[in-house]
């Protein structure tokens, strides 16, 4: 077996050096508005350069939604194998990623509109959930208005989890996922798409 290629030192200091300026936002937005943080501000509580910080962004704007890029890296790593054969699994990874990180995600949620870090939480979010589900042949809902209110229905339980000081256990939560989001909406529209290897071909209808 080859050996694994060792990543450049050039590239872990790119590494290191976002999720510095990461977590300082992330500091910052727990101490006071994100609208009132500048990249000013940003680069002294991470004790960066502030020209170093325009070499990885070109706006805080940029940042966050580089954050977002991340996370949906990490979660769809994590949930393909799982969502359909076991949908509380799922859920419960899906929180459990929550509360290693929740100030990010307490962030991400909370932000202004005019960041546009909900749509893109929204349209990553229905990307993957279509990859994963198709229509039902007896669906009763359109599947693009119930692969959105599915998204959004999971964002919102998720803010409520944080807001109320994370209550139940991740294991809980993905529970209360699938019996009131994943369930009745697969009940109205959804099913879970067959796998490559398992679905079939026309001329296998034939």
């Amino acid at each position: 077996m080859p050996e694994a290629t060792p990543t450049p030192p050039a590239d872990l200091r790119v590494r290191r050096t976002r999720r510095l300026l990461t977590q300082a936002l992330i500091d910052l937005s727990a101490e006071r508005p994100l609208e009132t943080i500048t990249v000013r501000d940003l680069t002294e509580r991470a004790e960066v350069g502030y020209a170093t910080f325009f070499r990885h962004y070109a706006s805080l704007e940029e940042l966050l939604r580089g954050a977002v890029d991340d996370l949906r890296t990490e979660l769809f790593g994590l949930l393909p194998p799982l969502v359909g054969d076991a949908p509380e699994q799922a859920g419960a990874l899906v929180f459990r990623h929550v509360q290693a990180q929740p100030d990010l995600y307490r962030l991400l949620l909370s932000a202004h509109p005019s960041h546009g870090l909900l749509d893109r939480i929204l349209e990553i979010g229905v990307e993957g959930l279509l990859d994963t589900f198709e229509a039902r042949p007896d669906a009763r809902v359109p599947v693009e208005v119930a692969a959105h209110h599915f998204i959004r229905s999971f964002l919102n339980l998720i803010d409520w989890w944080l807001r109320h000081g994370q209550p139940h256990s991740p294991e809980r939560m993905g529970e209360i996922y699938r019996e009131l989001i994943l369930r009745p909406t697969e009940a109205a529209a959804l099913r879970p798409r067959l796998s490559p290897s398992t679905r079939r071909s026309p001329r296998d209808t034939a």
